[in-house]
């Protein structure tokens, strides 16, 4: 019975874009995760339980092999679960990203071929008792998601503190790394790997980013307003693709996340083997005119090609906003999606009435919605029109 797997941890994975995705092909989803009763389920032909913390590659593979399942590709969109998706790629002989695949899969990794390279000055280290270099941002180097356990630091004391507050969740075991802090405006780049090149699609400005706990916050903007952001996007899309050569990576989507300051100097803050969550999908079809969800699925048949990329489309300007609740309950909003979406600009809006917020050291998003306009102060004024619709919202 050939399926197509898809890899989901903590509920997320973009499950159900990708299982559209493969049943509009006509082929068979089995969906691979360690929730028996995970709401995705259903989105899904099959679905196997594992226990990603607990369990091996072995032991998952017995289990595909006795429910009579042989994949013919693997679908990943979860940081922690590259070396699952390498090692059932290996094991099958499914299509993969290229020979250097697993270094993607550590953020220590990254760095150190970054700077073998010659293509970063950033310092890091592993042990917080060698970081010298503050401020700095400590955050988990492998099982990382939603900016989960990312903070900044300002000195030794603060690191060991935070540190401390990690160990104190039961969380001591975690690989962390910790690096230096970059100023300047942070800015984003998506688009495909193929044969070792990188092709941006989407570049984004965040003009409003969290520079505390590294989150996502405010407006993001494409395209790139500052002229040091735009020369850093350039900068960075060429060091991504000297990355990406020497890796030997094909056939993956990359999400990247970069700083430049005025004085002209451009870091990778982190590659990201994804697309961007929330609203990016959104905006890379405007923008890009290509569907992200569907040339994820297509790179892991192996079947991506560069004529599926078409001229950017005519947007004068997009943005988008994520409403983060911070403190911990259910999240009670009295808006619909459908109202949001009849307010001038909106292109998309995402509403989770009842969210719960278990956990304050991640993104905790209830509401997304994005929007087009003819200048980023038009802009701006078309998203103050929308959180003043939803100004209502509480946590219980």
């Amino acid at each position: 019975m050939k399926s197509v797997l898809i890899l989901s941890k903590w509920n997320a994975g973009a499950v159900a874009l990708a299982a559209e995705q493969l049943r509009a092909r006509g082929l068979r989803s089995v969906l691979i995760s360690e929730i028996p009763d995970t709401p995705h389920r259903d989105r899904c032909d099959d679905h196997v339980v594992v226990d990603w913390d607990g369990e091996n590659l072995s032991t998952l593979i017995t289990r595909l092999d006795r429910r009579g399942i042989v994949p013919t590709a693997v679908v990943n969109l979860i940081e922690p679960l590259l070396p699952w998706q390498g090692g059932l790629i290996r094991h099958y002989g499914l299509p993969g990203a290229g020979a250097g695949f697993d270094v993607l899969a550590s953020k220590t990794l990254v760095r150190e071929r970054m700077r073998d390279l010659g293509l970063s000055a950033i310092r890091f280290c592993g042990d917080p008792a060698e970081a010298d270099f503050f401020p700095a941002i400590v955050k988990p180097s492998r099982d990382s998601t939603a900016s989960r356990l990312v903070r900044r630091v300002n000195d030794l004391a603060e690191l060991r503190a935070y540190r401390d507050h990690v160990a104190a969740r039961g969380l001591g075991d975690t690989e962390m790394i910790t690096e230096e802090y970059l100023p300047g405006v942070e800015f984003s780049v998506d688009g495909p790997v193929v044969d070792g090149r990188f092709h941006p699609v989407l570049a984004v400005e965040k003009p409003d980013h969290d520079d505390v706990r590294h989150h996502d916050a405010g407006l993001r903007v494409h395209p790139p307003q500052r002229d040091h952001v735009r020369d850093g996007v350039r900068v960075l899309t060429g060091m991504i693709s000297t990355f990406c050569s020497d890796l030997g990576l094909d056939q993956l989507w990359l999400h990247v996340e970069g700083r430049a300051d005025e004085d002209g100097r451009t870091e990778l803050v982190e590659i990201n083997p994804r697309f961007g969550g929330g609203m990016y999908p959104t905006a890379i079809q405007e923008i890009g005119g290509i569907d992200p969800a569907e040339a994820v699925v297509a790179m892991s048949l192996g079947e991506f090609t560069l004529d599926r990329l078409g001229p950017p489309r005519d947007r004068a300007v997009i943005g988008w906003v994520d409403v983060e609740a911070d403190e911990l309950g259910r999240v009670e909003i009295g808006v619909t999606e459908d109202e949001l979406r009849e307010l001038p600009g909106v292109i998309a809006a995402v509403v989770v009435d009842g969210y719960q917020v278990t956990d304050l050291e991640q993104e905790n998003y209830f509401l997304r919605f994005a929007i087009t306009a003819d200048s980023v102060e038009q802009l701006r004024a078309r998203v103050a029109d929308v959180l003043g619709v939803v100004d209502g919202w509480r946590v219980t």
